[in-house]
C-alpha cells in the first residue's frame, strides 16, 4: 500500500513494521551479583551440590587412609616375598640408600600411592576427584609446562650443578652394575609421583577438608605445616627450611586455583638432587643442615614462588591477592552438581566469593 504524504499509517502498516530491539540494558554476568559468585579452589567441596557437609571432609580423611595403607601393605607384600628369595635384594634399614633398588620402590612408590588414595577419598567423599587437580576440575598440564621452561633450568643449575661443585671432593661414582642401574632409573622416575603424592596429601586434602568447614584458607595452608615437617628427618635449620616451603606451596596452591604449580617446584627441586645422589655418598640422608645448604635450596624456591605468583597474575588478569576462582556451574563444578549455573572462569574481575573473601 502507498502512503499518502501527510496521510497517518494505517494500523495494518504499523504492525507490519519490523519491531525495533529494546535499548534498554540487559543484566550481564558481571552486573547481577547473583550471577558472579565464584569460589576459589579450597572451598570447590563446599558447593558440589549435597544434602550434608559437615560429616564428609571425615569421609575423605578415612577413605584416603584407608585406601593408602591397603595399597601400602599391596606394594610392601612382594618386596617382602623378593626379600626372602634374594637377600641381597632386602632394603636397607634406614630405606635411604640410592643405591638399592628397594629402597626407591617403598621409599618413593610408598609415597607415591597418596595420588590415587587422596583422589579415591576426594570421589567417595564429594562425588568428584577432579576437584582435588583444581578449579577447572582436571590437571593443568599447559600450566605446568610452560612453568617448567623456567623452573627446570633454575633447579637444574641451583639444585644440581651447584651441588655438584660444593661435593665434589666427596664424588665418588659407584660401579654400573645392574642393581645400581636399577636404583638410579628407579629414582628418576618414582621421584616426580612421590614429590606429587606428598602435595596431594598435605596441600589439596588440607585446604579442601578444611575448607569444606571453614572460610578462610590460611588454616588449611598451616594446619598440615608440622605434620609436613614431622615427616622428614631434618633437624634445626632443615625443619625450618620444609615448614618454610611447606607454606609457599599452600599459597601457590590458593593462588593458581590448583595444585600444578606446587607439583611441579617440588618435583623440580627432588629430581634433580636425586639426579646426582648415586654420586655423592650420604647426599640423600635428612638430618642437620647447614645454613649454606638451606640458602642454596630456599633462595631458589622463593625467588622462582615469587616470579611464578606475579606472573599468574598477570596472565590470568588478577589482583597480587586474589586467587583464581571458578564459578559455580562451570569447570569442576557442573551445573548439574551444583547450585544454579554462574558465570565461567574469573580473569580479574573481583566478585563476591563463596570463600568469603581473597584470603
Amino acid at each position: 500500500m502507498t502512503e499518502i504524504a501527510g496521510a497517518r499509517p494505517s494500523p495494518v502498516a504499523e504492525h507490519s513494521r519490523p519491531a525495533v530491539p529494546d535499548p534498554s540494558p540487559v543484566p550481564s554476568a558481571a552486573s547481577d551479583p547473583a550471577v558472579s559468585e565464584q569460589v576459589a579452589f579450597h572451598r570447590l567441596p563446599r558447593v558440589v551440590r549435597h544434602r550434608r557437609y559437615w560429616w564428609r571432609p571425615l569421609l575423605a580423611l578415612l577413605v584416603t587412609a584407608a585406601s593408602f595403607a591397603a595399597m601400602g601393605l599391596l606394594l610392601a607384600v612382594p618386596v617382602v616375598a623378593v626379600s626372602l628369595i634374594w637377600p641381597g635384594a632386602a632394603p636397607s634399614e634406614m630405606i635411604s640408600d640410592p643405591l638399592n633398588p628397594m629402597d626407591q620402590v617403598l621409599g618413593l612408590g610408598a609415597l607415591a600411592l597418596l595420588i590415587p588414595a587422596v583422589l579415591l577419598g576426594t570421589r567417595v567423599a564429594y562425588g568428584r576427584f577432579g576437584i582435588a587437580h583444581s578449579v577447572l576440575g582436571r590437571f593443568r598440564w599447559g600450566l605446568l609446562g610452560r612453568a617448567a621452561l623456567v623452573v627446570v633450568p633454575v633447579y637444574l643449575l641451583t639444585g644440581t650443578a651447584a651441588n655438584l661443585v660444593l661435593n665434589r671432593d666427596g664424588i665418588a661414582l659407584p660401579p654400573p652394575t645392574a642393581g645400581v642401574l636399577a636404583a638410579w632409573l628407579l629414582a628418576l622416575v618414582l621421584a616426580p609421583l612421590q614429590s606429587a603424592g606428598e602435595e596431594y596429601a598435605f596441600r589439596v586434602l588440607p585446604l579442601q577438608v578444611l575448607g569444606t568447614w571453614l572460610r578462610w584458607p590460611v588454616i588449611g595452608i598451616l594446619a598440615p605445616v608440622p605434620l609436613f615437617v614431622l615427616g622428614h628427618g631434618y633437624t634445626g635449620l632443615g625443619r625450618v627450611e620444609i615448614a618454610l616451603f611447606a607454606v609457599v606451596m599452600g599459597l601457590l596452591a590458593w593462588k593458581t586455583g590448583g595444585i600444578e604449580i606446587p607439583v611441579l617446584l617440588h618435583v623440580a627441586n627432588n629430581w634433580t638432587l636425586f639426579v646426582i645422589a648415586p654420586m655423592i655418598p650420604g647426599f640423600t640422608e635428612q638430618g642437620e643442615v647447614s645454613l649454606p645448604s638451606m640458602l642454596l635450596s630456599a633462595v631458589p624456591m622463593l625467588v622462582l614462588a615469587a616470579a611464578l605468583w606475579w606472573w599468574f597474575s598477570r596472565r590470568e588478569g588478577l589482583g597480587l591477592w586474589q586467587p583464581q576462582r571458578v564459578a559455580l556451574g562451570h569447570g569442576a563444578l557442573p551445573a548439574r552438581l551444583t547450585r544454579p549455573a554462574r558465570d565461567s572462569v574469573n580473569r580479574g574481575q573481583s566478585h563476591p566469593a563463596a570463600d568469603g573473601g581473597a584470603v
